[in-house]
């Protein structure tokens, strides 16, 4: 991803000074990660919030107690075929490739698929290192200390700057997703937080008790996981920050995909 972080670097630098890093994946890409610093938040939607669903409340105080490595990017296309060895999208429709230069996100990847990912990233190291992030952390990171509707503010009409969706994708004519980072960034330097494609995290779904927690893992078992972020045909209020979806782990299909977090 180093010709992608130096395009934008200047957009970068203005939207966040958190810590960036690069490291190489099995297969010769590379992955670009953002540093999240612990801190607390409230998680969920307030009552009031225009459009909200349901199932984003009751909020509740959450606090995330170590640091992470975030992806500042969701996962490509050109690292998902370096590190598999397989093209799950080829061929599908909604879906736009480009071998030259495949950075547009991986999608047709189911939550046990990218369980797989992680595996094989981290046998490459002998460590358990990557994983996907928890609903909590996702939030936070894409919150970026905001309490607003999105993570730009509460003015929808902005978020075409921040966003693929429906508005500037589907009703455009453009009927796929679209590249990874060639919006602009959330308050701490990470790309495509709302739209583009949903992302898995790694808990199963559930609805939300009011209790203070610290570093929330979610259900123990269920039988449906957690989808965050929106993509390129939501309206806009499905890529509010504390919008939530859910599928089943095998399910696959055109508009999800996933961001990674790194431990260490």
């Amino acid at each position: 991803m180093k010709k992608l972080t130096c395009i934008l670097m200047l957009s970068v630098t203005i939207a966040s000074a958190n810590p960036e890093r690069t490291v190489d994946l099995p297969g010769g890409p590379t992955m670009d990660f953002v540093w999240i610093e612990p801190g607390a938040f409230t998680m969920g939607s307030p009552e009031s919030e225009p459009k909200r669903y349901g199932h984003e409340g009751p909020q509740h105080e959450v606090t995330i107690s170590q640091g992470f490595w975030l992806g500042q990017y969701e996962i490509t296309q050109g690292q998902w075929e370096a590190v598999m060895g397989t093209s799950p999208w080829s061929g599908q429709a909604y879906v736009r490739a480009d071998s030259a230069d495949p950075v547009y996100p991986a999608v047709y990847i189911s939550w046990n698929d990218v369980q797989a990912f992680v595996a094989r990233l981290n046998g490459a190291l002998g460590a358990e290192v990557y994983r996907l992030p928890t609903e909590a952390e996702w939030e936070y990171a894409c919150r970026a200390g905001t309490t607003t509707r999105w993570s730009f503010g509460d003015d929808e009409s902005d978020l075409g700057d921040y966003a693929w969706y429906y508005d500037n994708v589907w009703d455009a004519g453009l009927e796929y997703n679209q590249p990874v980072g060639t919006k602009r960034p959330n308050p701490w330097g990470l790309y495509d937080m709302h739209g583009n494609v949903y992302e898995w995290v790694q808990d199963w779904f559930s609805s939300y008790a009011s209790d203070a927690l610290v570093d929330p893992q979610g259900p123990s078992s269920g039988a449906i996981r957690v989808l965050r972020g929106g993509f390129f045909v939501s309206l806009a209020r499905r890529t509010r920050s504390a919008n939530r979806s859910y599928n089943s782990p095998g399910y696959r299909y055109y508009y999800i995909g996933a961001r990674l977090l790194r431990m260490e």
